[in-house]
């Protein structure tokens, strides 16, 4: 493979994707008169005004300053939504933001996004170029783009959290590691199960619990009474989402249609559903060790990218298996996709080209329930499943394979 070296410089995919989705948006805006029609015109659901889910931020500190409790009041809300991230993200009032700040925020974030993919992709094959370039102009990223998600900040956080903890001292790198687990978490919840990683440790399993148990803490103290009311108003639907709910309803669709009404009912069956698949997904992994290194690279826990990689494979795998999750949503998959990226950058093996393609699909998946699609998502799930219970499972008896944090880093 060395003969499809990438003879330019390994930043320039990411720089001609980012330069392409903006020429794209110019050329957009001029001929369609604004920018939301552009958004439009690149097949992105776009709102007025931009930024929608940066504004459910900033409309609910309004809403707070009225004296009004966003959980439940929908006045404040351009599109009648009810607030459903912790509270801390509305103490950015003491800072001074407001719904005047949406806009900057919203193209904030966007810049961060891009600084995070400069970070984590090179380029030193075509196949890898070629990678990365439909990586960072997918549907499902520029969908976070044009609604100024959060993920795009925990995303953010997590790589250059990462890469940041890669260079200090390797006393320090399991504390630091930690911390950055727990902050994530009273972020956005769901990176609480990055503390999967430490199952590469020496007495590994009490290590996780410890970050679990100081993260959940940490979680519960700012966030008070609110989180049952959180999960209660995030939206659960099958058009413009992945995980488990659209999988197992577009699978019953072509299947035993008399299961989708009683799944559409019942969100929980998919969810088990999920939580039995990725089981037995994660024990074959684990149960195939090494053997599962002829299709997927061993995760070097010593470096960055490997606990970048981990994290974002269990992120992933939790959200799939907690129901639906809007499709911006796979951001998360491109910390997986560098990964895949940097063994194909070796030129010696393609063993990572099926998955970096079957990611690539649905990372342009359409934003409609399609069981092709939905498909794929079901076969990344199983297959990150798996991978995490190769990397995290298949060696944790071993003391001899353990990572000793006095000597090696998690990152």
């Amino acid at each position: 493979m060395m003969k499809y070296s990438w003879p330019l410089h390994p930043k320039l995919p990411v720089l001609a994707a980012v330069l392409a989705v903006l020429l794209a948006l110019f050329v957009g805006a001029h001929t369609r008169g604004s920018v939301d029609a552009a958004w439009r015109m690149l097949q992105i659901p776009s709102t007025t005004p931009l930024f929608a889910d940066t504004r459910t931020v900033t409309y609910s500190i309004d809403c707070l300053a009225k004296g009004q409790d966003p959980y439940v009041a929908r006045a404040c809300d351009y599109w009648h939504r009810l607030y459903n991230y912790p509270p801390i993200w509305l103490d950015a009032r003491l800072l001074g933001v407001t719904s005047r700040s949406s806009n900057l925020i919203g193209t904030a974030i966007s810049i961060l996004t891009v600084c995070a993919l400069f970070l984590l992709f090179n380029a030193r094959t075509w196949i890898s170029a070629i990678v990365i370039f439909f990586a960072v102009t997918s549907q499902s990223l520029l969908f976070g783009v044009e609604r100024g998600n959060i993920d795009q900040l925990i995303f953010f956080l997590l790589v250059v959290g990462f890469f940041w903890i890669e260079k200090r001292r390797a006393a320090s790198k399991v504390y630091l590691s930690g911390s950055l687990i727990v902050l994530l978490t009273v972020l956005k919840i769901y990176p609480i199960v990055a503390v999967t990683l430490f199952l590469r440790y020496r007495n590994g399993f009490i290590k996780m619990l410890l970050v679990a148990l100081l993260a959940i803490t940490a979680l519960f103290l700012t966030s008070e009474h609110r989180l049952p009311v959180i999960f209660a108003n995030t939206p659960q639907m099958s058009d413009l989402t992945f995980g488990s709910y659209p999988f197992f309803v577009a699978l019953s669709q072509h299947t035993v249609r008399l299961w989708r009404p009683i799944i559409e009912a019942n969100h929980n069956i998919a969810r088990i559903g999920a939580i039995l698949l990725g089981s037995l997904a994660a024990a074959a992994g684990a149960i195939y060790g090494k053997r599962l290194n002829r299709f997927l690279p061993e995760i070097d826990f010593e470096r960055a990218r490997g606990c970048i990689t981990v994290s974002c494979l269990a992120i992933f795998c939790f959200v799939f298996i907690s129901g639906a999750n809007f499709d911006y949503r796979l951001i998360f998959l491109l910390g997986v996709l560098a990964y895949l990226v940097e063994d194909l950058n070796e030129g010696v093996s393609i063993r990572s080209w099926p998955f970096a393609l079957i990611i690539l699909i649905l990372l342009w998946k359409p934003f409609y329930l399609s069981f092709p699609h939905e498909l794929l998502d079901g076969i990344v799930f199983v297959t990150a499943s798996a991978w995490l219970g190769n990397s995290l499972l298949s060696r944790m008896s071993s003391r001899s394979t353990a990572l000793k944090p006095s000597s090696v880093s998690p990152a």
